[in-house]
């Protein structure tokens, strides 16, 4: 199986950032959605590809991480949603109420978000989150769960087009 990127894109509002990634792969038949995830988060395409720009061009930079250890993290670890379950995580997310001022920042990545959301196809999005995990877990990298305030990763697999959307979802 191979990746390819296609196109990468970060949408800013001051300390919080979607970070999305698309890539086209090519796949045997009879292998799952679950083995497309497996393979690509343990890839180079992810841990590298999937950066951000300015930790991307400057790797000895002191700049957060991925905040999930991929030696520990596996694809059973993510939910499975459909598109509408999806846009509920996302809305329920922006409802919490421990928001302060922060909320418009969130609401305006959203609003950006599903403007890209709309256009995808109601294939399988995986998603995981920080938030689901204890400070100390291994599949969570210590100084990133104590610093990102939110951190979470949404992969939607849509096998008709063969496309991979990865969206990083950051507050630190």
């Amino acid at each position: 199986m191979s990746f390819v990127l296609k196109r990468h894109l970060e949408i800013q509002e001051r300390y919080q950032t979607i970070n999305l990634t698309e890539f086209s792969f090519t796949f045997l038949s009879n292998i799952s959605d679950d083995n497309i995830i497996d393979l690509f988060i343990h890839s180079s395409h992810f841990t590298n590809e999937s950066l951000l720009d300015i930790v991307r061009n400057n790797p000895g930079g002191l700049f957060l991480k991925q905040a999930f250890d991929m030696e520990h993290t596996k694809v059973a670890d993510f939910k499975k949603y459909s598109k509408g379950e999806t846009t509920k995580f996302l809305v329920d997310f922006v409802n919490e109420p421990n928001w302060g001022g922060d909320r418009g920042d969130f609401v305006k990545l959203l609003d950006r978000y599903f403007l890209i959301h709309s256009q995808l196809n109601d294939a399988v999005f995986y998603v995981i989150s920080k938030d689901w995990f204890v400070e100390g877990d291994s599949r969570v990298l210590h100084a990133e769960y104590m610093v990102y305030i939110y951190y979470f990763l949404i992969i939607h697999i849509d096998r008709s087009s063969a496309t991979l959307l990865v969206t990083e979802w950051t507050y630190d």
